[in-house]
């Protein structure tokens, strides 16, 4: 078992109102004047603006550096280069020095330029000549060949722009025309219109005519060589009715032709007689006559003489059963009706209406008590919808009075139980009190890891935290300083 101190991390900055700090027992530096000069102390233990072996170089009073020369790179924008000039400068791949070796090389050679000596020669076209570095200007000529070609240009931009405004591809005007392309396609269209009403004028003419009979040459053909074919079509035609007319109640609507607005009464009477009541009377004067001889007959009867339809006969079973459909199929509440045409039988649920569970004798569904819910849940796996706290942590506190100065067990815990703890640890003496911060953890192996920060006392150090373990607990050990001490100790126990 092994006891890990573990680093202390401060993640929004660590204010330390002591005038010194530590770190692994080594001082930690800060900008006071004594700090500044115990580094200057590390690099030689001086500055000096003389040129001395294992010194800081400073300046001199007159801001100057006399330690010999000091070279240095460098970068950015420097804003006083008066004492240097291009010799001290490397040349550049991009901007190189201006020499007239250089001038020579690039005007020589040109195109109409000559170069000579320092001289430049050049034609460069009517009117004007350079010769040896003079340029000459006829400017009457110059003036001519501008004109010339200005008055060209605008002719020519004139009948470019007059020839664009006639050609107008979206227009219908007779002032306007189309360009080639738009002519070339318009004409196309119209070919293919006219193509397209020919078609259709040839295919309505010829409607559904069979292939051999649908041109002009072969109907000729067909009737020079049936000559009974215009006699047949001169009868058909001569005996054609030319129009119908309708008469009086005669409706001639297309193809159909129908009578409207005749009855009986405009009907001849002939085999079928038409119905009156006197003639039905006449019909039936054998069995019955008409002063109501057959109603008497029929009040004779009762109704074991009739048979029975679907308005059945009155009896006293059937006046039952519908007596006993009507109850047993009623709306109830806590009732049970039974019955037929023997009788009814009406009961209460389970027993009586207003029953509750002391009332009613245990079934299947048991009764609920503590006990059964308490045997229901033992050697189960639950799961909880919220955690139980005493599961997972445990608050603890303790004190104790430590006489002399030394290691006191402060708290002991099963690390079978939990492996994880944080503490509030309190220790006092005569009038004065320190306090503090421990966490402390295992792992697999029951090695400790131990932090503690945020220590407060109100004289020095009272005392230091540790820890460790003890057969099957682990202890938080204080080590007291002063004798009389008393020790507080109050945390959380992690599983």
């Amino acid at each position: 078992m092994a006891t890990v101190n573990k680093d202390f991390k401060i993640k929004q900055g660590l204010v330390v109102e002591g005038t010194t700090a530590t770190v692994n027992n080594f001082d930690v530096l800060t900008k006071k004047q004594a700090d500044q000069d115990y580094i200057v102390s590390l690099i030689g233990g001086t500055a000096t603006s003389a040129n001395e072996a294992n010194k800081v170089v400073k300046r001199d009073a007159n801001g100057n550096f006399a330690a010999g020369t000091i070279t240095a790179n460098i970068t950015g924008q420097v804003s006083d280069i008066s004492n240097h000039n291009t010799d001290d400068l490397t040349e550049g791949t991009s901007n190189k020095y201006f020499t007239t070796g250089r001038i020579d090389d690039h005007l020589s050679g040109g195109d109409g330029i000559s170069y000579s000596s320092g001289t430049i020669s050049a034609d460069l076209g009517v009117g004007l000549e350079i010769t040896s570095g003079q340029i000459a200007v006829d400017r009457a000529i110059v003036d001519a060949w501008y004109d010339a070609n200005g008055a060209a240009g605008q002719a020519l931009t004139a009948a470019q722009t007059y020839a664009d405004e006639l050609i107008n591809d979206a227009s219908n005007s007779s002032t306007e025309v189309w360009s080639a392309y738009k002519t070339n396609t318009e004409i196309g269209l119209a070919e293919d219109r006219a193509k397209q009403h020919a078609d259709e004028e040839i295919a309505a003419l010829v409607g559904s005519a069979p292939a051999l009979l649908d041109t002009l040459q072969e109907l000729a053909a067909a009737i020079d060589n049936d000559p009974e074919t215009i006699n047949n079509l001169q009868s058909l035609a001569a005996g054609k009715q030319d129009a119908l007319t309708a008469g009086a109640n005669i409706d001639i609507t297309g193809a159909t032709i129908s009578v409207t607005g005749l009855d009986t009464d405009d009907v001849s009477e002939a085999g079928n007689l038409y119905f009156t009541n006197q003639r039905a009377l006449d019909a039936t004067s054998s069995a019955y006559d008409a002063t109501g001889t057959a109603q008497g007959i029929v009040n004779a009867l009762d109704t074991d003489d009739i048979e029975e339809g679907t308005a059945q006969y009155f009896t006293d079973v059937r006046a039952k059963t519908s007596a006993a459909q009507l109850l047993t199929g009623a709306s109830k509440t806590n009732i049970q009706i039974t019955g037929d045409e023997n009788g009814l039988t009406i009961t209460a649920e389970n027993g009586v209406a207003d029953s509750t569970t002391t009332d009613l004798a245990e079934g299947t569904n048991l009764y609920f008590t503590d006990a059964r819910a308490r045997t229901a849940v033992d050697g189960t796996d639950r799961s909880f919808t919220s955690v139980e706290l005493n599961s997972v942590a445990k608050q603890v506190a303790a004190t104790l009075e430590a006489a002399t100065a030394g290691i006191q067990v402060a708290h002991a815990f099963a690390k079978a139980d939990y492996r994880s703890a944080e503490y509030l640890v309190k220790v006092a003496y005569g009038t004065h009190t320190e306090i503090s911060k421990v966490l402390l953890t295992l792992d697999s192996s029951d090695n400790i890891a131990i932090t503690e920060y945020g220590i407060v006392g109100t004289n020095g150090s009272a005392s230091s935290i540790s820890a460790g373990i003890s057969g099957a607990n682990v202890q938080l050990q204080v080590t007291t300083t002063n004798n009389d001490s008393t020790v507080t100790v109050m945390g959380t126990l992690l599983v």
